[in-house]
């Protein structure tokens, strides 16, 4: 929901959104710093292509909470 609020605002706003997935190792903290959000998907550490699926599947949620849809849990 949270997420959903914050992707919200950012359409509200006409804001460009940039989405980065580090590596195994991490971000730099350049780029870390840098973001006005940082997200977790995990504590584990996942496949990249995986972090890729996760996240365009909680875009997909937020979206449809937007559009006032049930939210499904």
């Amino acid at each position: 929901m949270e997420f959903s609020r914050y992707v919200g605002r950012a359409q509200d706003g006409a804001k460009d959104l940039l989405l980065v997935i580090g590596g195994d190792e991490g971000l730099d903290d350049r780029v870390r710093q840098s973001a006005d959000l940082v997200l977790s998907l995990s504590k584990m550490t996942l496949p990249h292509r995986l972090a890729r699926v996760v996240l365009v599947e909680q875009l997909y949620r937020a979206f449809t909470i937007l559009k006032g849809e049930p939210y499904h849990k």
